[in-house]
């Protein structure tokens, strides 16, 4: 093989190396979701965000050796295999994208908005099931500090700066959905980012893989040619 055919291997390598890293970061960061998770009385999307950060990363890390032990054994079978699966990855990184940067807008896979609405079904039954997001968040009710005048409640000291009803003025006005959403958003800034670069890497990935196994192919049909 020629140097340009080695360097190609070596980028490739050196790239699939950085693949795992990342993926490894991912993975890291999904626990640290879950474990986020486990602290809310009922699940509001950071579980389901998590577990999907999470296999995300063991995918990527499978590929990344998948694509190492391709470019040490010259495999054009496995090159192409990877090429192929990089790119279905791409495109499945990309909808990834699409669900943080919008899905958490409708509630992700639903389970802001249903999980809002149990915490709110609860709330009408007992006072306090929103007392943990009110004060953490500085926010009031699921949607505004208005949906306990609705039910008729009065509203509570969480709800409040410091804790204290003094007037109008001290009392949240945002709800506690809406601050979700953006405290979920602001989170999941480290997965679009260490997805984008993922993203961009890969595609060069794919293009080094190709140019390797288009290497391969040639160094075997110049071979099968002497010996003809």
């Amino acid at each position: 093989m020629g140097l340009a055919s080695t360097t190609v291997k070596h980028l490739l390598l050196l790239l699939n190396f950085v693949f795992a890293v990342l993926g490894l970061v991912l993975i890291a960061f999904g626990i640290f979701f879950l474990i986020s998770a486990a602290e809310n009385a009922v699940s509001i999307g950071e579980n389901v965000a998590g577990g999907l950060i999470i296999g995300l990363g063991a995918v990527i890390l499978v590929i990344a050796v998948f694509g190492c032990l391709a470019a040490i054994h010259e495999s054009p079978v496995r090159l192409l295999i990877y090429v192929g699966v990089v790119v279905v990855l791409i495109l499945t990184q990309l909808l990834f994208l699409s669900m943080a940067s919008h899905g958490t807008k409708d509630g992700l896979s639903g389970s802001i908005n249903e999980g809002f609405d149990r915490l709110w079904e609860a709330e009408r039954n007992e006072s306090g099931a929103l007392a943990y997001y009110e004060n953490w968040l500085h926010c009031c009710g699921v949607n505004s500090s208005e949906d306990y005048w609705i039910i008729h409640h009065a509203i509570p000291s969480s709800c409040c700066l410091d804790n204290k009803c003094v007037d109008s003025t001290s009392v949240y006005k945002v709800g506690c959905k809406a601050e979700f959403v953006e405290y979920l958003d602001d989170k999941l800034l480290v997965f679009k980012i260490v997805c984008w670069l993922l993203i961009i890497g890969e595609a060069v990935g794919a293009v080094f893989g190709w140019l390797l196994y288009s290497s391969v192919k040639n160094q075997s049909r110049r071979n099968n040619a002497v010996w003809m």
